[in-house]
C-alpha cells in the first residue's frame, strides 16, 4: 500500500468534486483516501472563542458526510471506484492552509477544490489553493469541474508540459506514470517562447524567410524533445506519447491542449521562473483557467 491520497474539504461542490476524482485516482495507485476537514477558519479563534468551534466541528463532519457520499455515489455511475474502498475522515480544529500543508509532508497526494464554499462564483482560483500550490510538499491536484467523470474524460490524454527545467523533468516523469496506470495517451507541450510573433513589425516579416527559419528551429527542437523524453519512454513502453511543438506563449499552448485532457500535469515553477518564485505565472494561469484537473508537482519532489 502507497502512502495516502488527502483531500481537503470544506463542504463546497468542488470539494466534493475533488473527493470522488481523488477516490478514483487513489484506485489507480493502491492507495488509501483521508478526507481532511480544518473546523477552524483561524488560529486565534481556537483562544478567543473554545465555544464557537463546537458548531464549527458538527459543520466540518457533515461536509465530511456529504463527500463519503458522493463517493459511494459516484461508484455507482460507471466510473472506476468502489464503495468497499476504504475513505478515513478527520477533522482539524486548525486553519486549512496550515493542516493541509502538514498532511502533504507524508502524503502520495494532496487534492482540492479550485476554490472554497466562501468565494464567488466569479473566483478562479481561492487563496488556499493558490497557497497550496505555493508552499506543497507533495503533488497538489486542483480539481474544478463538479460533477462525476464522463466516461469520454476518463479515456482523454494526459498533458504536460515541458520546458527542461528540473521542474519540467519531475513533471514529464509523473505525466508518463499517470498515462501509463491510466492507459491513455499522452501528450507532452512545448512552446519555447513567450512571443507567438504578433508583436513584431508587419513590414520586416518576410513569409519564406520565416517559414524556412521555423522548420529549421521546429527540427532542432523537436530532435532536443525526443532525446529529453527518452529515458522515460523506455520505461513506460505502452504509453503512446504525441508531442506539440510551437512557436506560442506556454499557458496559451497548455490551455489549449487542456480542452480536451483528463489531466495537465506541470512543476510548479518552469525555466522562466525567479529563483524565489514558489509558482510560475504558466502555472498559475493554467491553474486558473483549464477546466479539467491540474496537477502541480512541487520542487525538489
Amino acid at each position: 500500500m502507497t502512502a495516502s491520497t488527502i483531500v481537503g474539504i470544506d463542504g463546497s461542490a468542488t470539494a466534493r468534486a475533488a473527493a470522488c476524482w481523488a477516490a478514483r485516482d487513489a484506485r489507480l495507485h493502491n492507495s488509501p483516501v483521508e478526507l481532511i476537514s480544518a473546523a477552524c477558519p483561524s488560529a486565534g479563534l481556537v483562544a478567543e472563542s473554545p465555544q464557537a468551534l463546537e458548531p464549527l466541528r458538527r459543520r466540518a463532519e457533515r461536509a465530511l458526510s456529504e463527500s463519503r457520499r458522493a463517493i459511494a455515489e459516484s461508484s455507482g455511475a460507471g466510473v472506476a471506484t468502489s464503495p468497499a474502498d476504504p475513505v478515513a475522515t478527520r477533522v482539524e480544529c486548525a486553519p486549512p492552509i496550515p493542516t493541509l500543508l502538514d498532511a502533504s509532508a507524508a502524503a502520495r497526494m494532496l487534492v482540492v477544490g479550485n476554490r472554497g464554499h466562501r468565494a464567488g462564483d466569479r473566483v478562479a482560483l481561492g487563496s488556499v489553493a493558490v497557497a497550496l500550490a505555493e508552499h506543497c510538499r507533495s503533488p497538489l491536484t486542483v480539481v474544478h469541474d463538479p460533477g462525476p467523470a464522463a466516461p469520454e474524460q476518463m479515456s482523454a490524454a494526459v498533458v504536460v508540459g515541458v520546458d527542461g527545467s528540473p521542474a519540467s523533468r519531475r513533471a514529464a516523469a509523473a505525466a508518463f506514470a499517470e498515462a501509463a496506470v491510466r492507459g491513455v495517451p499522452l501528450t507532452v507541450v512545448h512552446a519555447w517562447t513567450d512571443s507567438d510573433g504578433s508583436d513584431r513589425d508587419p513590414t520586416t516579416l518576410s513569409l519564406d524567410h520565416d517559414l524556412i527559419a521555423w522548420r529549421k528551429l521546429r527540427t532542432r527542437v523537436a530532435a532536443w524533445l525526443d532525446d529529453e523524453l527518452s529515458i522515460l519512454r523506455r520505461d513506460h513502453p505502452a504509453v503512446l506519447v504525441r508531442s506539440s511543438i510551437s512557436r506560442d506563449r506556454p499557458a496559451r499552448a497548455l490551455l489549449d491542449h487542456a480542452q480536451a485532457a483528463q489531466l495537465v500535469v506541470l512543476g510548479a515553477r518552469g525555466r522562466g521562473g525567479f529563483e524565489r518564485m514558489l509558482l510560475g505565472s504558466t502555472s498559475l494561469a493554467v491553474l486558473r483557467r483549464a477546466r479539467c484537473p491540474v496537477m502541480v508537482i512541487p520542487s525538489g519532489r
